[in-house]
């Protein structure tokens, strides 16, 4: 038995050491998800403290999850205090973000929002861009059911894993 696992202790080793090189992580800027409420739940401009502190929670998992993959590396936005106070929310800047994210040194940007459409749906939508064109590379969006903090959190999660990442880089 011990000599199954060592075999299989240098299978993985030698499959690790032959696999492919991994390229350098790119520098991407991650901005702060928006939260758009159409449930009229609360009135027009109003804010629900909940799930403002669910957005704030969603943008630092997503930016955890795209570091953790190692196939992107944050650049620091501290910055750009200023102009994104001026901006607003980048998810509905009109394309503000290629701009920001030049400014920063980033190659690449990812921006979102979580809809609220009802008490039960909700959808989660996460957009790519490249930051030298302007254009977007990717817009990415799931349907949720449930308002909680695990629901989000399997949302994001099922972009990254099923869409972002799931490509080559």
């Amino acid at each position: 038995m011990r000599k199954k696992t060592l075999m299989r202790s240098w299978m993985c080793l030698l499959m690790a050491a032959s696999g492919p090189a991994i390229a350098d992580p790119i520098p991407v800027a991650v901005f702060d998800l928006s939260f758009i409420n159409f449930s009229q739940e609360v009135d027009y401009g109003a804010r629900n403290e909940v799930e403002h502190t669910r957005i704030a929670m969603l943008s630092d998992h997503l930016r955890q999850r795209l570091v953790n993959s190692g196939r992107y590396r944050l650049v620091d936005l501290s910055q750009l205090g200023p102009e994104l106070r001026m901006h607003g929310e980048v998810f509905t800047c009109n394309a503000c973000e290629a701009r920001l994210t030049r400014a920063v040194g980033a190659e690449r940007s990812f921006s979102g929002a979580v809809q609220k459409l009802s008490v039960l749906v909700q959808t989660v939508i996460l957009r790519e861009r490249d930051a030298a064109t302007g254009e977007v590379i990717a817009l990415y969006q799931t349907d949720i059911r449930g308002n909680t903090d695990i629901a989000w959190v399997r949302g994001m999660d099922f972009l990254i894993d099923n869409r972002v990442l799931a490509g080559t880089p």
